[in-house]
């Protein structure tokens, strides 16, 4: 429930490449991966494309995700429209993305409708943007009730309503709603209690369990170390966006050699909030 497109069987180069994939340290045996499902594509097997736009994005390779998926969606491969609505979103496209958002909604996708009523919340469009995370949620989709209390939390300034999202949906099989909950608390004064969440967050394995503890700990505790020690597990765990949050901690207190280093990592590795902060706040550091 949730996602009701079913995903294409693998083929073997699509298997080859998808194992490649997943089992990749290093740059070189990732390049070899696509290039294993660049020529999967080329044969015609259906699952290769969504495999990789997977490796390009995981790359950074934007235009090059973009210029994959755009025909193949033109030509009715509506099961791939949600990752090129996210593609082009993160290309600044936001017409086009929604668009096709448009396009993987009407499919029934959770996943693309939470991602979809994040695009809308950054346009400033809360209303159409709680409307969507209430559909996800509907379908019980995993991430969108955290980010539905997150939205009436950060963006709507409502703490109530925030508060009544996050403790209905609080459940162990969507670990992030226990995150969110520990910020609508943090938000209330009740430390303890978010603290606690948070730990039991880390327990059940939540998406970025560690780099939100690390936010508690520094805007709530004011324990740097302890904070640090959190954004450097949460890059051991490979949580998403790791990389950019420890750069960008690092930055904010003076350590810009190894902050260029880690954000250099992760933008080299696909992270676009990475690469923005190099190219804009890292660069007044850098320049002579």
């Amino acid at each position: 429930m949730g996602d009701l497109m079913s995903e294409p069987d693998l083929g073997p180069l699509s298997r080859r490449g998808s194992d490649l994939l997943d089992g990749g340290t290093g740059r070189r045996p990732y390049e070899r991966a696509i290039e294993v499902l660049e020529q999967a594509v080329a044969a015609g097997e259906p699952a290769a494309a969504r495999l990789l736009a997977r490796g390009y994005l995981e790359r950074g390779r934007l235009i090059e995700a973009q210029e994959l998926l755009g025909p193949l969606v033109a030509a009715g491969r509506d099961d791939l429209a949600d990752v090129l609505a996210d593609v082009l979103a993160d290309l600044g496209m936001t017409s086009d993305a929604e668009s096709a958002y448009l396009l993987a909604v009407a499919g029934g996708d959770s996943k693309a409708m939470n991602n979809f009523a994040l695009f809308l919340a950054e346009q400033g469009r809360l209303d159409e943007a709680v409307t969507m995370f209430e559909r996800a949620v509907e379908l019980d989709d995993t991430l969108a009730p955290a980010n539905l209390a997150r939205t009436h939390l950060h963006d709507r300034r409502d703490v109530a309503a925030a508060l009544a999202v996050a403790e209905r949906h609080l459940d162990p099989a969507k670990p992030t709603t226990y995150c969110a909950l520990a910020e609508v608390y943090a938000e209330l004064g009740r430390q303890d209690e978010a603290e606690q969440l948070l730990r039991k967050a880390i327990d059940l394995e939540a998406q970025q369990a560690h780099i939100d503890y690390a936010k508690f700990l520094h805007r709530h505790r004011n324990d740097l170390v302890a904070a640090e020690r959190e954004y450097r597990l949460a890059g051991e765990l490979d949580e998403p966006a790791a990389g950019y949050h420890l750069g960008a901690f690092l930055l904010d207190h003076g350590d810009e050699d190894e902050a260029a280093d880690v954000l250099e990592q992760a933008a080299s590795w696909g992270d676009l909030d990475a690469r923005r902060l190099l190219d804009t706040e890292f660069e007044l550091v850098m320049d002579p």
